[in-house]
Formats: structure tokens, C-alpha cells, sequence
């Protein structure tokens, strides 16, 4: 043990120096726990349901308030069809309930049948199913206590009538998939990045680089470029999975996707060269690769758990994860076709993305081994 124990402290004393140690047994931790404690919700609460009544009767407010009463629906109310529909393609609700004018008529009539209808966005079927289910549950509540005021004894039925758009299967893969190309590439882009500047320092090749003739620009360009052409091959690689052999519908343009792809891939590689260049350690960047861009684009980009669930506070951390808006825009283009109100806001954030970290990238490249 005498030998044992100087080589104990040595370690030790190796760990309180090397920050990246503390980093990965207790920062990392504390990161983790935070974002599972507040951000990451299973609950299908808030979720937003647009609501419709093209009759306004006493029944029907009592509909609309039976809806509104609940802590797991955010009612946003209409006053036409149109606008309704355009809501819930931009992605505004999550699914619509339209009360139409003859069912205050229908509801007091045990010999009729009283329609109502439910669009869902079924991107996510977990959400859509919940919202039927939820609101054959608030109806029923409500026709017994109407039943009891009314002293009706012989009940209506009431018929939800379910439209499905953008994933009629109700297939999960269809939804999944689409998103978690946003994740694959976020790590693939930040890992592929990540090694590359470090790894000219760790093998000494950065000297001989700063020694020749080329500008700082230029040798920004030239990793952009190369891994640039990597990172867009393996999405598409990933794409033609998706939908060739999964069978995943793709009913976007795909040039439109492919522009999409690279605005977002200049974003993670910016994200990946920015890493190296502080780390100047392939261990540390890779380590601070998964940390900054592959959790938070898993937990907080809004592909797994509902961004409307999270607390204000992580909400508000989300608008900085640059797959908050790859993943909307990609399942909307493999899903529900070239829908602009949600890729051009999308694309847009992406590009000044992009840029930004361009710029930050050549700020902090050095010309000089100082």
C-alpha cells in the first residue's frame, strides 16, 4: 500500500485540478436533474384546443364552460371556421371542437342524435387520442348534470365525430421519426465538429497550419465546407430511411428540405467548431458536445415533451436550442406538405442561427499561437 497511496493522492489531486472532472461528476448531474425535474412533463396538460360553437345557445355556453373548466386543456375560442383551420395547421391548437347550431335542438331530444366534431393534429397520436377520449369524458359529465337539471330521463347520445389530419394512421413512427433526424444530426453535426479543431491541437498540426499563408477565413471555410458535405449526406442517408424503409410519408418539396437541412446543419456545426476551438481537448469536446447540444435538443427542442408544459423559466432556454425549430419545420414537411407560416419563421431562426455562430467561430479562431 505504500506504493498504493502516494498514487491515490496523485490521482486526487489530478481530479481537484482538471476542471473537466468536477464538470462531468457534478455539473453535469445537477444539469440533468434540473431539466428532469421541471422540464421534462409526460403529462398531456395545457394542451391548447380551439373551440368553435356555431350556435350560441344556453347549452352550448354550458359546453364551452364544462371545457374551459378543466386544468388540461388551454380553450381558445373562434368565431369561424376558417380561422380555426388555419390555427391548427400553423400549430397554434393541437386539435379543434366545432359545436354545431342544431345541437342545442338535438341534446333535448331523446329520439335524435347530437353531433358534434373533433379535428386532431395527429403529429403526435398520443395528444390526438388523448383529446378524443378527454372530450367524450367532459361531454358525459356534462349531458348527466344537464340530465339532472333538465330531469330528462331517456339521455341523448352524443356522437363525436373524429377527423384525423396530417398522420390518419395514427402511426407514432410517422411522428417520431421525422423529430429524431433533429436529434441525430445535432449530435452527429456537434460530435463530427467537436474533435476536429482539438485534434489539430492535440497533434500539433495547428502550428504548422498557422504557418503557412492561409487567413483565418480560410481555414473556417474549409472545415465548414468538408463537414458540411458529411453531415448533409448523413441526413440524407437518414431521410431516405425514413421514408423508404420505414415508409414514413413525405409530402413536402424536398428542395424545400434540403434548404431547411442545411441552414439547420450550419447551426450544429457552428456549435461543434465553437466547442473544439475553446476545449483544445478531444475528451472535454466531446464531453461538452453531448451537454450543450444533444440533451438539450432531446429535452428541450419540444420533439418529445411539449414545450407549453414546461415551466416559463425553460420555456424561455428553448428559443436557443436551434432544434426547437428544425423539428416543427421537418415534421411539417414530411407530414403535412410545404406549410410556409411554420417553415419561413422556422427557416428564418435557423439562419440567424447560423449566422451568429459564424461569427462567433471566426472571433475566437486564433492566427497566433498566443
Amino acid at each position: 500500500m505504500k506504493y498504493v497511496w502516494p498514487l491515490v493522492k496523485k490521482e486526487t489531486l489530478q481530479i481537484i485540478r482538471d476542471p473537466s472532472s468536477i464538470l462531468i461528476a457534478f455539473i453535469l448531474p445537477l444539469i440533468l436533474l434540473l431539466i428532469f425535474a421541471y422540464a421534462v412533463n409526460l403529462d398531456n396538460n395545457k394542451i391548447r384546443l380551439g373551440l368553435l360553437v356555431e350556435g350560441y345557445d344556453h347549452q352550448a355556453n354550458d359546453v364551452i364552460d364544462s371545457f374551459k373548466g378543466t386544468e388540461y386543456l388551454d380553450v381558445i375560442r373562434y368565431i369561424n371556421r376558417s380561422d380555426l383551420q388555419t390555427a391548427l395547421v400553423r400549430g397554434d391548437i393541437k386539435a379543434a371542437l366545432i359545436v354545431p347550431n342544431d345541437f342545442a335542438k338535438n341534446i333535448g331530444d331523446p329520439n335524435n342524435t347530437a353531433h358534434l366534431q373533433v379535428l386532431s393534429d395527429a403529429s403526435d397520436p398520443n395528444i390526438a387520442l388523448f383529446i378524443s377520449s378527454y372530450a367524450q369524458g367532459v361531454l358525459s359529465n356534462w349531458q348527466r348534470i344537464f340530465m339532472q337539471e333538465q330531469s330528462i330521463t331517456a339521455p341523448t347520445q352524443i356522437q363525436i365525430e373524429p377527423i384525423i389530419w396530417f398522420n390518419p394512421e395514427l402511426k407514432s413512427r410517422n411522428f417520431i421519426l421525422p423529430g429524431s433526424i433533429a436529434i441525430i444530426m445535432t449530435l452527429v453535426g456537434m460530435i463530427l465538429t467537436a474533435l476536429v479543431i482539438s485534434r489539430e491541437w492535440e497533434r500539433g498540426t495547428m502550428e504548422s497550419l498557422l504557418t503557412t499563408k492561409i487567413s483565418k477565413m480560410d481555414f473556417i471555410l474549409s472545415k465548414y465546407i468538408a463537414y458540411y458535405g458529411l453531415a448533409l449526406c448523413s441526413t440524407l442517408f437518414c431521410t431516405v430511411l425514413c421514408v423508404f424503409v420505414f415508409h414514413v410519408p413525405f409530402r413536402g418539396s424536398f428542395i424545400v428540405y434540403l434548404i431547411v437541412s442545411s441552414l439547420f446543419i450550419a447551426t450544429a456545426l457552428g456549435q461543434g467548431f465553437i466547442v473544439s476551438t475553446l476545449a483544445k481537448n478531444q475528451f472535454l469536446a466531446a464531453i461538452t458536445s453531448a451537454m450543450l447540444g444533444f440533451l438539450p435538443a432531446v429535452m428541450l427542442s419540444g420533439f418529445l415533451f411539449e414545450i407549453s408544459s414546461m415551466p416559463t423559466a425553460i420555456s424561455w432556454i428553448t428559443y436557443f436550442i436551434p432544434a426547437r425549430y428544425f423539428a416543427p419545420a421537418i415534421n411539417n414537411l414530411f407530414l403535412g406538405g410545404n406549410i410556409w407560416s411554420i417553415i419561413l419563421p422556422q427557416s428564418f431562426f435557423l439562419l440567424i442561427g447560423a449566422l451568429l455562430l459564424f461569427f462567433i467561430m471566426y472571433k475566437i479562431t486564433k492566427e497566433r499561437l498566443e
